[in-house]
């Protein structure tokens, strides 16, 4: 059951039929997270849950020998794609987003990742920090730090107070509305209110920047 915040936004997207959608495409349908998995002839059209097993697929063709043996998804809708990488940036700098737990920072920077139009990004843990970074090797373009670690100790982000950032860091519930599809997402943030991680100065953006962090440089 979603929020009514949610329910909103899934009703501002487009709704298709899932048949006609190209592989690696995101939708959402019957309270679930899809993409599709494979488009071949004769209707082989298939999705499965995003980043579960091949015991979630499901069939987008009606009438097709795979909607035989599989669900049959009919209608969909279509999470919104990033023409490029830098998009997830905001003035040409990376945004940086502090989450309540590692699993849901992990997933937050998949679901942008995967949903670049481009090929290139991919997510890496952030050197020494608790953080993840989405990026293509050379830059990056969004930062997921993280308050509490899959094993359920409390990260220390003592680091994001130490010196000035060129951006300031958000609360989850800040980014884009398609995380809360994410079927781990969650608006409460236990450490949240013990922690005053999110109450840093504003800081011009050509101050000296944090150890273990690297800053995009411009794109040639």
């Amino acid at each position: 059951m979603v929020d009514q915040t949610t329910w909103r936004y899934l009703e501002s997207l487009p709704e298709v039929d899932t048949a006609r959608l190209p592989a690696g495409t995101l939708f959402w349908a019957n309270n679930r997270l899809y993409q599709v998995v494979e488009t071949g002839t004769g209707g082989y059209h298939k999705a499965r849950e995003w980043r579960k097993s091949e015991a979630t697929d499901v069939a987008l063709v009606p009438g097709s020998l795979l909607s035989r043996r599989l669900p049959l998804v009919r209608r969909g809708r279509v999470l919104p794609a990033y023409k490029s990488r830098r998009e997830l940036m905001r003035d040409d700098q990376p945004l940086c987003f502090i989450f309540p737990t590692e699993a849901l920072a992990l997933d937050a920077a998949l679901l942008d990742v995967a949903l670049i139009a481009s090929a290139g990004a991919y997510v890496r843990l952030q050197s020494h920090e608790p953080a993840f970074a989405a990026t293509d090797g050379a830059h990056i373009y969004r930062y997921y730090y993280f308050r509490r670690s899959t094993s359920g100790r409390p990260t220390d982000l003592s680091a994001l107070q130490a010196r000035p950032l060129p951006f300031k860091p958000l609360p989850h519930t800040e980014g884009p509305l398609y995380w809360r599809l994410l079927p781990n997402w969650t608006d409460v943030d236990p450490l949240a209110d013990k922690t005053r991680e999110m109450s840093l100065p504003e800081m011009p953006s050509d101050d000296d920047t944090l150890p273990h962090i690297t800053l995009p440089d411009a794109e040639r």
